[in-house]
């Protein structure tokens, strides 16, 4: 959630309205739990305790972190309001890169009228020395800047800065255009040009230096930018320049994201760079999104990474499902927008990464992190919990052809808005720990009912499966017999399926979903163990799946998943 700049049609002087309506039942939220005192307890994750974000230990090899806050014993923002001018009240969301041996930042500000970017300078990373001809970039540029200019996206090629800034309209519907400007100094630029109208939220491909990097697309080796959010309104796209500043062939993308994801944005993207020390480079792209994500109702506004492909900047190919950096210090959690962290920028220096990032709308913070020491290890067990290893997709049918299960006759549990069957972690109802994975569909009666979502793609990293191994899990079917037509799957690389291989659970019935059916308890929580071992010993398991199949099934299902094992 991102404060946006005064609509001045508000009725209420001086209120600071969100970005659209997507936002609005959170900030209201929000504002009722601080209101009653409950902010810290309850907007924090389930139970009370802060949420944890994912850590060295079960971060995939592509994703970048885990992140630190500044160094202690005293993490602090490294630049806050001052003064009682144009940056009097809020500065956040800068767009920092770093050049002639100083970190250089742009940052928005705000005291009071349209919000304006200053620049500050730093050679510690820490210490910010603010410009004095502040602001740098102001909103002169009508109609489109007449509500302020916001977020700026800071990148040098070639020895030009280039700016990308979110300029606000309010008499358009959506307000936003994403405005270009260039220079030399940081200190003066060019009037700015719209590059996209009634959208916002660019992110400029570039290398782990924030310098821009051609790509190849189906056009040619072209500079590559992303943009958009969860709103319909806007959508998401990405378009194409040969020279930075013309953007073409602009496309519609598809990040894959439940709906109850919103809101949320994309922040920057990030080429050929490392996370793991002696690893290689990965020339995929990394996407940092910010919004509500997969906050299942902690109420608040995170940081997660996306993956694309860098042969095809159209398609995603990774992504995490929880938080890459929450809130959790006093300066996220209160603020103009409580709860709330976003970020412009993500740069490698000194061996490590630098994200700079706005803090509660209302002071800006950094978090670092050093590369990794080693690789995501083999699949072994999880509970889901802090640390340990978390599903790679949400909500994803496994299509990927093979032995993947893929889906058929299934539709979204009803009632809930969603768009297909439905594997995300909850915290509601769990065997161990504060997480559980949560599965529901509805079958609609055909001859083949069936629907296989990816939890874990193993292929990077395969578990090794030898004649003693034994895969277990804890499974909680809810409501309907429907419910306990379920069960885990793995799709081994030389196409095969343990469903088809003839495994048995502990009692003696086929380890796929349809030989589960009946034979598990409704409401509570049924140990499943099987020894894999025996068929499929020697093969090599690239996902591992969840599994709904029940030729002529009827009505919805749901439940839960926990526990997970493969050992021997």
């Amino acid at each position: 959630m991102r404060r946006t700049p005064e609509d001045p049609s508000a009725k209420i002087p001086r209120q600071r309205r969100i970005d659209a309506p997507r936002r609005t039942v959170l900030k209201l939220l929000v504002r009722a739990l601080t209101v009653v005192g409950l902010l810290a307890a309850s907007l924090l994750a389930g139970g009370g305790a802060a949420h944890a974000d994912y850590t060295a230990s079960n971060l995939p090899d592509w994703a970048i972190g885990p992140f630190t806050r500044q160094p202690q014993p005293d993490p602090a923002p490294v630049l806050s309001p001052t003064g009682t001018g144009w940056e009097s009240a809020h500065v956040f969301n800068p767009g920092v890169v770093y050049r002639k041996g100083r970190f250089q930042m742009l940052y928005r500000g705000n005291g009071g009228g349209p919000d304006q970017i200053g620049l500050a300078t730093s050679k510690d990373g820490l210490n910010f020395t603010r410009n004095a001809n502040n602001p740098v970039i102001t909103d002169n540029v009508l109609p489109y800047e007449s509500g302020g200019v916001t977020d700026p996206r800071l990148y040098e090629l070639h020895g030009t800065y280039y700016s990308f800034e979110a300029a606000y309209d309010w008499s358009n519907s959506p307000p936003q255009t994403i405005m270009e400007t260039t220079s030399t100094d940081l200190v003066h630029w060019t009037k700015a040009v719209p590059i996209v109208q009634t959208n916002y939220d660019p992110a400029v491909v570039t290398d782990s230096n924030d310098t821009p990097v051609l790509m190849p697309t189906p056009y040619g080796p072209r500079y590559v930018m992303y943009y958009g959010d969860g709103d319909p309104a806007k959508g998401r796209f990405i378009a194409y320049s040969t020279d930075m500043k013309t953007w073409t062939h602009r496309t519609p993308i598809n990040m894959n994201f439940p709906e109850n994801y919103n809101p949320w944005e994309i922040c920057v993207t990030v080429t050929d760079y490392k996370t793991v020390k002696d690893g290689p480079v990965n020339h995929n792209i990394n996407m940092f999104v910010a919004g509500g994500l997969m906050s299942n109702g902690r109420w608040y506004y995170a940081i997660s990474e996306v993956e694309f492909s860098g042969k095809n900047p159209t398609q995603q190919i990774g992504q995490l499902t929880d938080t890459a950096l929450s809130p959790a210090t006093p300066y996220e959690i209160s603020g103009g927008t409580p709860n709330t962290e976003f970020m412009n920028s993500i740069l490698f220096h000194n061996g490590q990464w630098y994200m700079y990032y706005g803090a509660s709308d209302n002071v800006i913070a950094l978090a670092t992190s050093p590369l990794r020491t080693s690789k995501q290890a083999p699949f072994g067990s999880t509970g889901f919990e802090t640390g340990q290893r978390l599903p790679d997709w949400v909500d994803k049918i496994d299509d990927n052809g093979g032995q993947s299960g893929g889906i058929s006759n299934v539709v979204p549990y009803p009632g809930f808005g969603l768009t297909g069957p439905e594997t995300g972690l909850r915290q509601e109802t769990t065997h161990t720990g504060t997480n559980a994975l949560l599965y529901s569909g509805a079958a609609t009666g055909a001859p083949t009912d069936y629907a296989y979502t990816e939890i874990f793609d193993t292929s990077a990293h395969p578990p090794k499966i030898d004649a003693n191994t034994t895969l277990s899990y804890w499974i909680y079917p809810q409501y309907t017999d429907n419910s306990t037509c379920m069960a885990l799957d793995m799709v081994f690389r030389h196409g095969k399926a343990l469903r088809d291989l003839g495994a048995v659970d502990q009692n003696g019935n086929k380890l796929n979903p349809a030989g589960q059916c009946g034979h598990l308890v409704l409401n509570q929580w049924n140990l499943v163990t099987a020894k894999i071992g025996a068929v499929a010993a020697g093969e090599t398991p690239e996902r591992i799946d969840l599994g709904y199949d029940q030729p002529g099934g009827d009505g919805s299902y749901r439940g839960y998943l926990d526990d997970i094992s493969i050992s021997g």
